[in-house]
């Protein structure tokens, strides 16, 4: 009982001390409350920068001071002073998936440098959850947000940009949104899928992808199409749209069939129905490539523990983190900024997956 008293005294002494201010500081080293102001928060940045320029002798003498005061600021009154939390909402289809999750560690390291917090969230492709998600991070005061839109979020998604919270999208663009979005070449991507294929001898070439009415899947069936007409294989096209919640399953009734009517290679439209595929060929004992070839869509540590090794799309992961970020920064400091989109290229990993034998 005597520690518990103890420990309360010290919680209610702590609560109770008063702590040290600008105005503290500013009397004991006989300057302004401004200019103590401009030193603490200016601690880190390049003199040369500095709109004033103070002398290294008082601004050190400052810093003592307030180290010695054991000064911290008051980053709630800040806050409502600047009318900003340097804290942004990310909101992704699922940051289990390694592509999002590569991408938010991505832009977690770009923020820290700019001294910004990130927030981040799921929807699983749940156009309620992404609403639910996006209205809390707006409740928490977030500067700004950056979203990967799914199926069914279009009007909301329109709504937020009419209420001029900087916004980017990534990965997906929605229509008739005034709104900057970072996005990849899909339809080159799938190009270069084709077109190894291709080379590698094949014609009968199939495509799965997810039936879900996302711009990046539209885009990617559109590149699949027009790369076999280019090469004179309209009769060939093929495109099997997967539902995401049940994929595993569908996709082995899919390659089962396709393989059985003499399919020579699949093209994967994303990393989830890559590794579902690969697993079903195994499963089946269908050999890659000696009965069928295989490109996938972004990298995976599952590839490395295929029996061969396997072609895919790869998406440049670091820069899709860097842009959107960047871009998310210019819009919060100029909130009149007009919207711009930024196309990624893709390029092709070779594996002997799409290889001849």
């Amino acid at each position: 009982m005597y520690l518990q008293m103890d420990r309360d005294r010290t919680i209610t002494d702590t609560m109770t001390t008063k702590k040290a201010t600008i105005k503290d500081i500013a009397n004991e080293a006989g300057v302004s409350i401004a200019l103590v102001s401009f030193v603490m928060s200016n601690q880190g940045k390049d003199p040369d920068e500095r709109l004033y320029k103070v002398s290294e002798e008082t601004s050190r003498r400052i810093l003592e001071i307030a180290k010695r005061l054991d000064y911290h600021p008051n980053n709630a009154a800040r806050t409502l002073r600047r009318g900003k939390t340097n804290t942004i909402g990310v909101v992704l289809s699922d940051i289990s998936n390694k592509f999002f999750a590569d991408i938010a560690r991505c832009i977690e390291d770009r923020a820290y440098k700019y001294d910004y917090t990130v927030i981040f969230g799921s929807t699983d492709e749940n156009a309620a959850k992404l609403e639910n998600l996006v209205k809390v991070l707006v409740d928490r005061g977030i500067d700004g947000l950056i979203i990967v839109p799914c199926a069914g979020s279009e009007k909301f998604i329109a709504s937020v940009a009419d209420s001029h919270i900087p916004m980017v999208l990534m990965d997906r663009s929605v229509d008739n949104v005034d709104v900057s979005t970072v996005v990849l070449d899909n339809r080159a991507a799938l190009s270069l899928a084709v077109s190894t294929l291709v080379d590698s001898g094949c014609s009968r070439i199939e495509m799965i992808g997810y039936d879900m009415p996302l711009s990046n899947a539209i885009e990617r069936e559109e590149g699949y199409c027009r790369a076999m007409a280019r090469f004179g294989l309209e009769e060939n096209i093929a495109v099997h749209r997967i539902d995401f919640r049940n994929i595993e399953q569908q996709v082995r009734e899919v390659v089962g069939e396709a393989v059985g009517r003499g399919v020579e290679a699949f093209v994967f439209g994303t990393n989830t129905l890559t590794i579902s595929g690969l697993k079903v060929l195994d499963s089946l004992g269908i050999k890659v490539p000696e009965q069928v070839r295989v490109v996938g869509f972004d990298d995976s540590e599952a590839f490395e523990l295929y029996r061969t090794s396997v072609a895919y799309i790869s998406q440049p992961i670091e820069q899709f983190g860097q842009e959107s970020f960047d871009l998310l920064m210019k819009h919060i400091r100029n909130r009149d900024m007009q919207s711009m989109t930024v196309t990624l290229k893709p390029h092709l990993v070779e594996g002997k997956s799409s290889s001849k034998i």
